[in-house]
């Protein structure tokens, strides 16, 4: 691997910000509540054999269709906790509680 690219996947750890996962299967979310800091990144992985979405309306998120075995990530910003939902299946809901400030910066050289 060249070193610029070890660098750009190892820059998000060194900087603070962490990667959660949500896993969708039985027609749920889990967890159902993912607690985060700004900056980080959350990843649905849908596990179940139907397609579900990640919808977030008032906060303006949206996976699109996410098939069985796909992924979608989505990266926090500051004060923009929300619930969501599988808009496929309504009764699947869950939320993104976003505490604390952004993750510190380490100064470039």
């Amino acid at each position: 691997m060249k070193p610029l690219l070890i660098a750009a996947l190892w820059l998000p750890l060194l900087a603070g910000a962490a990667e959660h996962r949500v896993i969708i299967d039985a027609m749920q979310f889990s967890p159902q509540v993912v607690e985060l800091k700004p900056g980080d990144t959350i990843v649905w992985e849908n596990r179940d054999m139907f397609v579900h979405n990640v919808t977030g309306a008032a906060a303006g998120v949206g996976s699109g269709d996410l098939a069985p075995g796909k992924t979608w990530r989505y990266v926090v910003r500051a004060g923009a906790s929300f619930d969501y939902l599988c808009t496929l299946h309504p009764v699947m809901k869950g939320r993104v509680n976003v505490t604390g400030p952004p993750p510190k910066r380490t100064p470039s050289r």
